[in-house]
């Protein structure tokens, strides 16, 4: 279950005179119900012009969902189709709070940023164990991803639930999108599934993105 698009709003800060505009995307109501919008071939995230391909390796993508009237908040599920260790990996985009920076310097960019991601991973986790009670073994740690040849600084959340470990990891991507990983498989084949997982990873389209 998806949590309701953040309301936007508007800062103007003073420094130098870079401007970052964030405020571009389209007006957009949550939907009662999500929306499928998979089909055949390379699947393009318009907002973010993002597009991701029916199949990475042996993960084959499976569902495209959407939960916004205009298509800014979508997840893309890829299932792995080995037959010994099944791998499910969702991939979730969706705006971050709407803002424009005026001339704002670096060091404050960063720090709204990174409270954006404190606060959305707070509420995750909430979502998370309200969602799976019985989940153990949680661990909440640093991660990164791979981003336009660059690395992006967030966090993840791992537990254990009915024999499965379940993987939730969070970033800021290009200031105006939050992404967020979701993986479960088997707590049998978890050596064979993190190097999997870190392969797809290496492939998806913010990271091959220039």
């Amino acid at each position: 279950m998806r949590i309701a698009l953040i309301v936007g709003f508007t800062i103007i800060l003073s420094g130098c005179p870079n401007t970052y505009q964030l405020n571009s995307l389209s007006d957009s109501q949550p939907l009662t119900q999500p929306a499928q919008f998979n089909h055949p071939g390379p699947l393009r995230h318009d907002a973010s012009e993002l597009e991701f391909q029916e199949l990475y390796d042996n993960f084959q993508r499976v569902a495209a969902l959407r939960y916004d009237s205009a298509g800014l908040d979508v997840s893309i599920s890829y299932n792995d189709q080995w037959s010994n260790c099944k791998i499910y990996a969702t991939f979730y985009i969706y705006p971050t709070p709407r803002m424009n920076f005026f001339g704002s310097p670096q060091n404050v960019v960063s720090s709204i940023t990174q409270g954006w991601l404190n606060d959305e991973f707070g509420r995750t986790k909430v979502q998370v164990k309200l969602y799976h009670p019985l989940m153990q073994s949680e661990v909440v740690d640093s991660v990164t991803t791979p981003a336009q040849g660059k690395k992006l600084n967030g966090y993840s959340l791992s537990y254990r639930e009915t024999g499965n470990i379940s993987e939730l990891r969070l970033f800021v991507y290009n200031l105006k999108w939050f992404l967020k990983y979701r993986f479960t498989y088997p707590e049998s084949c978890n050596t064979e599934a993190n190097p999997r997982l870190e392969k797809l990873i290496h492939q998806l389209p913010w990271a091959a993105a220039q």
